[in-house]
């Protein structure tokens, strides 16, 4: 027999385990009534959260309002928000906060010991919830302290989803490719909660771990689930100019606390592209920069800490100090920063209603593999944290609806032929022709080339899970263009020259 579940969770970072732990919470769970299973691709730990530097969006400061977080949001989404997700979101998000803590995550408190906010760009308050520069990491940690008190949930590290179908019941078939062993299994499903996380592997250059190749996205796809605004990338406007797929993230928590920023001679350049300076929304910042760079002739600019006050840099940002130091040989505080635009995160994904329920009856969606209508057309900073706390306990009551039956099937069969895909050029591609500002001659380029990838691909006769985890991220990239070639105007992170 095929080992059943009730609820599987495939992802480990903020989404997958917030799942988990509000499921833990009821009385079903605690009674023995529901299975529960959570599957990683990697270590449980090696996740986009666990990365998160700057926070999470809560209101909490005297003379902040729901209202004005609700603004902030809309407005860096271009008004192309769910604007009911918004108000839920955004409304539900301090008690949110009392979770966490609850759950055993540490943020900085000020010398009143009260909460520090910090403020990021696109926000008119401070009502960022922040433990120094790695929130992320310490929130990370928090949960899986608290999931490792459940024996009775299945955990599988280092385990590939190779295949999903959905089979009697409506129930989920899982092919698992057992990486540390190289042994496929299947497991059977009730409820399938995605929390995979975002696609930065799609680029050349991204703040994302190595594992977020967009799994998630691609195997909903297949289960027929709709996928809305796949196009719609977030660039990161500040990440570290260094070799290599992964940029380190500089924190917009930086600007916040006043860092600027400079171009090759020198000069602040912000205000000139909008009032809020600095502090403006990261679509608006990341076209800024690539116009300066442009017009100077440089591949970067830079980032100016040198004017904010030093013991408040080695209390809040002390990983960005040491990373800066270790990668570079800077010293933040007397140098500064080289900083690129990266891509860092996509705000559309598996269509999901307030309860993160996809349009396939039984899949669930929580997370940056969702798209939910929070973000809208660019997400505001320290949101991300936010939706999938808020998309974990929304989720809740609708998972617990689990019909209980025997499924009897076998094993899916393997798939015979592995194709191998020029992962690289795939990459260089993307980046070039569909970064952050685009034409309609590039994007058609870069569709071009990827087709021409897709039909030389060579069938390979050993079976290499990187060649299918590859033949993923080219049908996911096939689709974003299609998906940006179809946009019919420009908003928040999309810009196309020929829309202008």
């Amino acid at each position: 027999m095929i080992k059943q579940y009730d609820i599987v969770i495939i992802g480990s970072g903020i989404g997958g385990l917030s799942t988990l732990l509000y499921l833990t919470e009821t009385d079903d769970f605690k009674n023995g009534l529901i299975s529960i299973a959570i599957i990683a691709k990697g270590a449980l730990d090696c996740t986009n959260t666990s990365w998160a530097q700057g926070g999470i969006a809560a209101v909490e400061a005297i003379g902040d309002n729901f209202e004005s977080h609700i603004n902030d949001t809309l407005i860096a989404g271009a008004n192309t928000n769910n604007k009911e997700i918004v108000n839920k979101v955004v409304r539900a998000a301090p008690e949110l906060m009392k979770d966490l803590i609850r759950w055993g995550t540490n943020f900085d408190k000020n010398f009143h010991n009260e909460i520090d906010l910090a403020r990021e760009g696109g926000h008119s308050a401070a009502r960022i919830w922040h433990y120094q520069d790695q929130t992320g990491q310490a929130i990370e940690q928090a949960l899986l302290a608290q999931l490792y008190k459940f024996p009775n949930v299945d955990i599988l590290e280092f385990t590939q989803v190779t295949q999903i179908i959905q089979i009697q019941n409506g129930f989920f078939q899982i092919q698992l490719y057992q990486l540390n062993n190289a042994i496929f299994q299947d497991i059977i499903s009730c409820k399938l909660v995605l929390a995979t996380g975002g696609l930065g592997m799609l680029y050349e250059k991204t703040t994302n771990q190595k594992l977020s190749t967009g799994d998630g996205i691609y195997f909903a796809k297949k289960l027929g689930a709709t996928i809305k605004d796949l196009s719609l990338i977030q660039f990161h406007p500040t990440g570290l100019a260094q070799e290599g797929n992964i940029a380190f993230l500089i924190s917009e928590a930086l600007r916040g606390a006043g860092a600027v920023l400079r171009n090759n001679s020198g000069q602040t350049f912000m205000a000139n592209y909008d009032e809020r300076a600095d502090l403006a929304p990261r679509d608006i910042v990341s076209r800024a920069i690539l116009e300066e760079m442009n017009k100077t002739g440089t591949n970067h600019v830079y980032l100016d800490a040198t004017k904010v006050d030093t013991y408040f840099l080695e209390a809040h940002f002390p990983n960005i100090k040491r990373q800066c130091l270790d990668i570079c040989g800077i010293d933040i505080e007397k140098n500064l920063i080289p900083i690129i635009p990266v891509q860092h995160y996509s705000c559309g994904g598996i269509l999901v209603n307030e309860f993160g329920e996809s349009t396939i009856p039984n899949l669930y969606a929580i997370g940056e593999v969702a798209c939910t209508g929070l973000h809208g057309a660019n997400r505001l900073a320290s949101n991300s944290l936010l939706e999938a706390i808020a998309f974990a306990k929304f989720s809740i009551k609708k998972l617990l609806q689990i019909s209980k039956c025997e499924i009897n099937t076998q094993p899916l069969a393997l798939k015979p032929n592995f194709k191998n895909i020029d992962i690289r050029l795939l990459q260089q591609t993307m980046s070039k022709y569909a970064g952050v500002i685009k034409t309609n001659q590039q994007l058609s380029k870069a569709l071009e080339i990827l087709l021409k990838i897709k039909s030389d691909a060579i069938l390979e006769n050993v079976p290499k899970i990187e060649f299918l985890q590859n033949e993923m991220m080219l049908e996911l990239a096939i689709d974003l263009l299609d998906d940006a070639i179809s946009q019919k105007e420009n908003k928040g992170v999309h810009f196309n020259l020929d829309l202008v």
